[in-house]
């Protein structure tokens, strides 16, 4: 009797400490290099909604960035289709690369709205939660540059 109270005292503490897992934030800052590398593919000769694949990559950066400079931390990776005859924002997959932390993979449509995060690697392994900030109007120091918020349940504290 008192095995089993005490297994089923341990499960619920257990079940307990999964359902308030705290959530770390984590904030970023990338510039892209939006005229240097951005890449599409032409758009295809179909009626609507037609569209083309577009790829962008750039630096995340640990500090303000100045011109378009910065010391870069991290890269990051960003490609999705461009939708219709106007080419407007469709579906997206990104990934932050962050320099020995591993990567956080997020999906979504590119917006100003949040995304998911689906997963990652190395600290980022059981990783899930939301990005947001993806606004790129909120900035003087060139196009392209943005800063994305992860509020982020399942990943390791940064190390030392």
């Amino acid at each position: 009797m008192f095995r089993r109270l005490f297994t089923a005292m341990v499960g619920l503490a257990l079940l307990g400490g999964f359902a308030v897992a705290e959530a770390s934030k984590l904030t970023l800052r990338v510039n892209t290099h939006a005229f240097a590398d951005f890449d599409a593919t032409p758009p295809t000769a179909a009626p609507a909604p037609g569209g083309s694949a577009f790829y962008v990559s750039g630096d995340i950066c640990k500090e303000l960035v100045l011109l378009g400079q910065c010391t870069p931390i991290g890269k990051f990776h960003c490609w999705g289709w461009l939708i219709g005859p106007t080419q407007a924002l469709g579906p997206v997959s990104q990934e932050f690369d962050i320099d020995g932390r591993g990567k956080i993979q997020v999906q979504g449509i590119e917006d100003d709205g949040p995304r998911a995060v689906v997963g990652g690697t190395g600290d980022f392994r059981n990783v899930r939660g939301e990005a947001t900030g993806f606004d790129f109007s909120q900035f003087d120091s060139g196009p392209g540059e943005f800063i994305v918020e992860f509020n982020l349940k399942g990943a390791k504290g940064k190390k030392k």
